[in-house]
């Protein structure tokens, strides 16, 4: 073992050339198996902090009505981790006499400011750490310039009291209510947070420090929790909430509340989350991930295979003699092996720190241009012994299967077989494909000299075939995402140019509304409300559609994943109300050439929408509607607004089933967006309002908000609307505060939509140029000493006649068949990609067809044979200068 280990030594010594030629491609192998490790870690590592900057760090919410005197038994419960608790709130009175007079509080413990969300909005001063200490929303300081941190506000607490009955503090304004003060206290303001809210709530809102031993028993507190085992989060939240006595609703279940985001992205998720559901649809991204570290680990498997194939032909009169001493097979591949182990230490730092440093430079470039696409903080390249470990790991792998292929050949041959080498093998493939018929010598000069030089070029044609691989089929994936948008949004999936909603706690303000309709410049825009309510059925009122292919209500109710429930022989069938403005009323009934009049005129009509989606025939892009109930017009129907056994409300109406209508208000949506077996009826805006007008307290703020909906003509472009979204804005601040409404346009969700698309573009163009690279050094460096050692054939071309015009020729031939061979034997992984892309996104070829990234595909092949022709052209010069007599004496000699 000793001289096989000195002999390793020594070939290290005596053969540099080769040896630096190895650590070469081991340098470039590590730092991309470094780069795409910490490229996979940070993007999982962000996609965490992501979710922990939107959500908060907790598993699982106990959602239902939950007192201080439960906090013992959960804290104590024997999976729980962590618990972030919310204490109740606390009510202020201030001097203010606007819309806002109050201060409403609600203390947090340690556990919740160090996990939640709340900590990263405050843009000003700390988090609080007493119970008298309150970091304040920034509404206060904007209405109140005086306010600054450090100040100190004394002020009565106690309970908003409405017709003698103490109010919720989070309540919508009572026209008659009173404050009814329990005692004084003073808070210190420490900070400012970036929250807005609603004026329907006459408050300011704050936090301050929750000490839980200060809580009652009876305090209505907020619990979230973390679990331990976190994978258990599924099965031991309904357990705990079970423990404290909670209730289940009409559907079975407890009201939980589960982080599922930041679960899903730790690989846990719900029970029965993969019933019915497309596995490779739901697991592209770790698929798309785990196919590019495969194409990684196998281009350089033949990069450095075909370095050590080189560097063990060129010792094979070494192995030789070793097993002519007594060396058995097993020793001579391990010293091979062995070998090509010791050679890769020399790069493993330094490619791990190039590694860092580009996976580091590719988020720094990402962060600089990604600035509408993420709501978030700035990503944070991470690279610890998550990315590290893998990458050492997949590169130890990768050179022992490189370097144990040469080794098992060598191995194996006898010394009589090492001296012969190969015989008569290579003459014997001359002769058969001499015998293929080219008509012109100089394409069938060019094509022999690739087909003798395939296996020289066979690694570079393959990391140049992977990268074009990778390339294009990101391109595919982006180019027929943008063919299904265009084609869905023609049927009826199309986004509203601009889209408001207002929520202040008022009636629809006549004012506002006819502010909004004379935007200079822009169309009247469409103005709805809603109310949700519930119809109860029996039986026989399915239609015979519903009975024929979904079994019938009883069908519906037995698969346990929609809204209809079961009591007493009836059924509860979910029914949402839209209520229109008068203008755009009219114009709906118009386009349905139906008298809008009628509906004026009696409170009590509707139109019905008696449709609802099959979601076991319908696919993403077809959907197929059935007929809902037996219903006729004219026919009375029974609602009551307790669509929830929870709603505290039972008032109860009916409504006459006007003309049955098949499509909805286009501004509204396709009807497939709203829940399956949902009623849906449409009137004038101010008959819903009424209804809601009768309704409880909480279904009445419901009715209140209003949403808003611009859209331009047709061929508006992004920044006319941008344009048009600023001066809509305007208006509103004129009616509203902030807080009171939310306002998005398509240039916007364009915008995000393109940022977010060119950050993937980045990694994957990065990705794929990476291998490119590797492909076009090797074959560049392939060529050029392929060229070298072609002197006396290019010597001879010269002296039977070959005039330097057809040398060129013969070599540009070359460099085109050369370097067309990784558009050419890539068509059918092509065609397989393409196929499964349109059939998973459900878009046909031809609609496919002009979205086809011709422009990207070109591109790179004629990057391709630039590269390779350049190499080409170098080596070119250096012979075709050099006299015949000097080459045919140099390879003589």
């Amino acid at each position: 073992m000793k001289i096989l280990r000195e002999c390793m030594l020594d070939n290290i010594r005596q053969n540099k050339r080769s040896s630096v030629a190895i650590i070469i491609a081991l340098f470039l192998m590590t730092s991309m198996m470094s780069c795409f490790c910490g490229m996979v870690y940070t993007m999982w590592t962000d996609s965490i902090e992501r979710e922990k900057w939107h959500n908060g760090d907790w598993h699982g919410e106990l959602f239902d009505d939950t007192y201080g005197k439960d906090l013992p038994k959960i804290e104590n419960y024997a999976s729980v981790e962590a618990t972030l608790v919310k204490g109740p709130w606390e009510v202020a009175k201030l001097e203010d006499q606007g819309r806002r007079n109050y201060l409403i509080t609600r203390g947090a413990n340690k556990e919740y400011w160090d996990s939640m969300t709340e900590k990263y909005f405050i843009t000003r001063g700390r988090i609080p750490r007493a119970e008298n200490e309150l970091v304040l929303s920034k509404q206060y300081f904007e209405e109140h310039p005086e306010a600054k941190i450090g100040d100190t506000l004394t002020l009565p607490v106690g309970n908003r009291m409405y017709q003698g009955v103490p109010c919720e503090p989070t309540e919508n304004f009572h026209e008659q209510e009173e404050f009814q003060q329990t005692g004084t206290k003073t808070y210190t303001i420490v900070g400012e947070l970036d929250v807005v809210t609603s004026s329907s709530v006459p408050a300011y809102t704050g936090m301050t420090y929750l000490d839980v031993e200060t809580l009652k028993p009876q305090d209505s507190i907020t619990v979230y929790l973390r679990f331990d085992p976190m994978r258990n989060t599924y099965r031991e939240l309904p357990a705990l909430a079970e423990a404290i006595g909670y209730e289940k609703d009409e559907y079975g279940n407890y009201s939980l509340k589960y982080n599922s985001n930041l679960l899903s992205v730790f690989g846990v998720f719900p029970p029965g989350s993969f019933e019915g559901v497309n596995l490779i649809n739901l697991f592209t991204v770790p698929l798309m991930f785990a196919a590019f570290a495969l194409l990684i680990i196998g281009v350089f498997v033949l990069v450095i295979h075909n370095a050590f194939a080189v560097s063990v032909t060129e010792k094979l009169s070494q192995v030789g003699t070793l097993a002519g001493i007594g060396a058995s097979p097993k020793q001579i591949k391990k010293m091979m092996i062995s070998e090509a182990l010791f050679l890769s230490l020399f790069p493993m730092i330094p490619g791990i720190a190039a590694g860092w440093f580009l996976n580091r430079q590719l988020f720094v470039l990402i962060n600089a241009t990604n600035d509408v696409g993420r709501d978030g903080p700035d990503i944070v390249a991470t690279f610890g012994l998550p990315s590290v470990i893998p990458a050492v790991l997949l590169t130890f792998m990768t050179v022992w299967l490189s370097a144990r292929i040469p080794a098992v050949k060598a191995a194996k041959l006898l010394p009589v077989e090492i001296q012969r080498q190969e015989g008569n093998k290579q003459i014997q493939r001359m002769k058969q494909h001499n015998r293929r018929q080219n008509p012109g010598i100089l394409r069938e000069l060019a094509q022999n000299a690739v087909y003798f030089r395939r296996k020289a070029y066979c690694t570079a044609t393959i990391s140049l075939c992977l990268s074009f691989l990778l390339l294009t089929s990101f391109q595919y994936l982006i180019t027929i995402q943008d063919a299904r948008k265009e084609v869905f949004a023609a049927k009826n999936e199309q986004e509203n140019d601009i889209d408001i909603s207002i929520s202040d706690g008022r009636w629809p303000d006549e004012e506002a509304i006819k502010g909004l309709k004379q935007v200079s410049g822009l169309p009247a825009p469409t103005f709805v409300n809603k109310l949700t309510c519930a119809l109860w059925v029996k039986p026989e009122q399915a239609s015979e559609e519903l009975e024929t292919h979904l079994g019938g209500f009883a069908g519906i109710v037995e698969e346990g994943k929609y809204s209809l429930i079961e009591k007493n022989g009836q059924y509860r069938i979910q029914t949402l109300l839209l209520g229109l403005d008068r203008d755009s009323f009219e114009r709906y009934c118009q386009e349905l050439g139906l008298d809008a009049r009628s509906y004026y005129d009696n409170a009590s009509k509707a139109l019905i929408y008696n449709k609802t989606r099959d979601p076991k025939a319908s696919t993403r892009r077809t959907t197929v509607q059935r007929e809902f109930l037996k219903l006729k017009e004219g026919e009375n129907l029974k609602f009551t607004e307790k669509n929830q056994d929870d709603v505290e409300g039972d008032f109860q109406f009916e409504l006459q089933a006007g003309d049955l209508v098949d499509v909805l208000p286009e501004e509204l949506g396709n009807p497939s967006d709203y829940s399956n077996f949902t009623l849906i009826g449409v009137m004038p805006m101010e008959h819903v309002s009424a209804l809601g007008a009768s309704c409880g307290e909480e279904k009445q703020s419901k009715v209140k908000n209003l949403r808003v909906y611009y859209n331009l003509d047709g061929d508006a472009s992004l920044s006319e609307i941008e344009k048009a979204s600023d001066k809509v804005e305007k208006v509103l601040n004129q009616y509203y505060g902030s807080g009171d409404y939310s306002i998005s346009n398509l240039a916007d969700r364009e915008k995000m939509a393109t940022d977010t698309r060119y950050a993937m573009t980045l990694i994957f163009t990065f990705l794929s140029g990476f291998l490119a690279v590797v492909g076009l050094s090797n074959i560049w460096a392939t060529i050029s000493g392929n060229l070298r050692q072609r002197r006396r054939e290019f010597a001879m071309l010269k002296s039977i006649g070959l005039t330097p015009g057809q040398l060129w020729n013969m070599i540009c031939l070359e460099a085109v068949t050369l370097g067309l061979k990784p558009l050419l034997y890539t068509i059918p992984f092509q065609i397989v990609w393409i196929g499964f892309f349109l059939y998973s996104s459900e878009v046909s070829f031809f609609e496919y067809l002009p979205y086809f990234p011709v422009g990207v595909i070109g591109g790179y092949t004629a990057l391709v044979v630039l590269a390779i022709l350049g190499a080409y052209v170098l080596g070119g010069r250096r012979l075709l200068k050099e006299p015949v007599m000097e080459a045919i004496k140099d390879d003589t000699i």
